[in-house]
């Protein structure tokens, strides 16, 4: 890393762009007397393995993956991502205190590799911060700064996360029930929407009205987004308008995934991973992307990218598709395979079909009503072009038909 970095709260960064491989160090500086440093090595947000829970009472977890060294007003945590088992999926690094705020310590920071989160600005009344937090994303790993909590206790914390506390003698007083981790994260990419990117902040806004209408509000998926370059497409990419598609993903993705980020591809002749869309560079993405516009329209090879990664980041989450296109594809047998492969994946695709002219739709109709899957996995749409369709309008096109693949998946086992 070229120097120091400071890091904002809701900030998202892999650990490859901090310079970092699978063994470093969480470093926490804290001043406030009796604060007491704690990692949790949690499975979907909960403790379901309390060795993998490292503090001043239980300072290593099996194989290393995580052990406490502290001095003075200095805690670190040695990390061993690949010690660590496939069933942890993150990791939070928290502060907390019985009786005192954490607001009172002179001094509250993290630092990882060379890059430095202060909490301390971010505190008011808490006794129980989660001060960053480790994640697996797209087969890596990924720090996410959080400074977040609630009033209590480390065994406020402890229950917050799903572990049992042992009875330690009469009870306290009750603390107040724990945020919702998820909520909260939420609130964080709204309030980072707010502050960098106000022009998003009514696209969230929609997108969280028309999953409310399908009752999808508490629902948590991957956003991935796949961009046609057929050379027919030419118009819309210098138009703006798939910079406008790029932006009500990214909207959806902020309150569907806990990361707020999108995976964007893009396809032609070839397939292309294009990197990941976030608050951080959506301004100019599309045109960041210096795309080259293909000779040919074919699905299979970029269907094929989107599923290896599905695989490989995991099932905890499923993922939506939003799939792009101005035309049919040149490998049909090829696609209808694919789909009736996937239809036992947990993978939703969403066809939107830009339509000019006379663009033959007959094939995406077709696959939106394949029959032999497992479960109907797909929907199909279409907008003319060039594409002025409103956001509400949009977004209920985007999701109509995911409550049913959703309750339908749950039914065949195919999501938890």
């Amino acid at each position: 890393m070229a120097g120091p970095t400071t890091l904002q709260v809701g900030q998202r960064t892999a650990l490859g762009d901090l310079g970092l491989g699978p063994r470093f160090a969480v470093d926490i500086h804290c001043t406030l007397a009796g604060a007491d440093l704690t990692a949790f090595g949690l499975q979907g947000g909960q403790l379901t393995d309390d060795r993998y829970m490292v503090f001043f009472n239980q300072t290593r977890s099996p194989g290393g993956a995580l052990e406490l060294t502290r001095q003075g007003v200095d805690t670190r945590f040695a990390v061993d991502l690949e010690a660590l088992p496939a069933e942890v999926t993150e990791v939070y690094f928290t502060a907390t205190h019985d009786a005192r705020p954490l607001s009172e310590a002179g001094a509250l920071s993290v630092t990882v590799g060379g890059a430095t989160f202060d909490v301390r600005p971010h505190l008011q009344a808490e006794k129980a911060v989660m001060l960053v937090r480790l994640y697996r994303h797209a087969g890596g790993w990924r720090l996410a700064t959080v400074a977040q909590g609630f009033n209590g206790g480390l065994a406020a914390l402890v229950q917050h996360f799903g572990g049992e506390v042992a009875d330690a003698g009469p009870a306290e007083p009750p603390a107040p029930a724990p945020v919702n981790l998820r909520k909260e994260r939420q609130r964080v990419l709204l309030e980072k929407a707010e502050r960098e990117q106000p022009q998003l902040v009514s696209l969230i806004k929609a997108a969280g009205v028309s999953l409310e209408k399908r009752g999808l509000q508490d629902a948590r998926y991957r956003v991935k987004l796949v961009l046609d370059i057929s050379a027919s497409m030419g118009r819309e990419y210098r138009s703006g308008a798939v910079q406008a598609l790029a932006e009500r993903a990214l909207a959806l993705a902020a309150r569907l995934d806990d990361d707020g980020e999108v995976e964007v591809y893009l396809f032609g002749i070839k397939a292309h991973r294009s990197g990941t869309l976030s608050l951080d560079n959506v301004a100019g993405f599309v045109d960041r992307l210096q795309v080259r516009l293909e000779g040919g329209t074919f699905y299979g090879p970029v269907m094929a990218l989107v599923r290896e990664d599905a695989a490989r980041e995991g099932h905890e989450l499923p993922c939506l598709v939003l799939f792009i296109t101005d035309g049919g594809t040149s490998n049909p047998a090829t696609v209808v395979r694919m789909m009736t492969e996937a239809a036992h994946e947990p993978i939703f695709w969403k066809f939107m079909g830009i339509e000019e002219g006379r663009v033959n739709f007959d094939f995406l109709e077709k696959l939106d009503d394949l029959p032999g899957r497992r479960v109907d996995n797909a929907d199909f749409f279409r907008v003319r072009a060039p594409i002025t369709i409103g956001d509400a309008e949009l977004f209920e096109l985007l999701l109509n038909e995911l409550d049913g693949w959703q309750r339908d998946a749950r039914a065949a086992g195919i999501l938890n």
